[in-house]
């Protein structure tokens, strides 16, 4: 849930990004961390491994503009993206505003994008939420890999509903990052002013 300070006259959003490992979900955030001007973001925390797998989360806080004279942070966090991590995935979805699931293209990880969905929905439905209950964009990235499945292909054992936004990417190269983040920003800001 978004918390608002109005002292500072501040609103803060929490957007996670959460997908199977090694689908691209720290690549975007180094990416937006990378093109964002100095005075707009906070400093990039990242916790990983020796292989460069994130262990815990990575943080960025972004300064996106204001809303009704508030000025609005977005905290994107990261999700681990091994199974065995799953209290810290489960963790970093408390109190979450927005959702970028990150689908990877190959072939050979179909089966992962699904199990990491249904590990979403299960996560999410401890804190008594559902998938519709809070914005999701879908963002299929990868689609450089020559042996890319169709963005359809994806979409139906992903959100088989057809009921996300969904960009296609590749996060490497910047492209489709942008706007996905725009996409979960604007949604995420609607449901707040219609007071969802």
């Amino acid at each position: 849930m978004s918390t608002i300070n109005f002292a500072n006259r501040e609103i803060n959003f929490k957007i996670v990004y959460y997908g199977p490992g090694l689908s691209g979900k720290t690549t975007n955030l180094k990416w937006i961390y990378g093109k964002i001007p100095e005075g707009r973001k906070g400093e990039m925390v990242s916790l990983a491994t020796e292989d460069e797998r994130t262990l815990f989360f990575d943080f960025l806080p972004l300064d996106l503009g204001e809303v009704k004279g508030f000025k609005t942070r977005f905290h994107l966090y990261t999700v681990p993206g091994q199974v065995f991590y799953n209290a810290s995935r489960k963790l970093i979805l408390r109190g979450v505003d927005g959702i970028v699931f990150v689908a990877d293209s190959a072939p050979n990880r179909l089966r992962a994008n699904a199990e990491s969905m249904r590990n979403m929905r299960e996560n999410l439905a401890e804190y008594g939420l559902k998938v519709e209950d809070v914005p999701v964009v879908l963002q299929v990235n990868k689609r450089d890999l020559p042996d890319a499945l169709p963005v359809e292909m994806v979409r139906a054992v992903v959100d088989p509903e057809g009921r996300f936004p969904v960009f296609e990417a590749v996060a490497t190269e910047g492209k489709g990052v942008f706007e996905t983040l725009k996409e979960v920003s604007r949604l995420v800001l609607a449901r707040v002013a219609s007071g969802t």
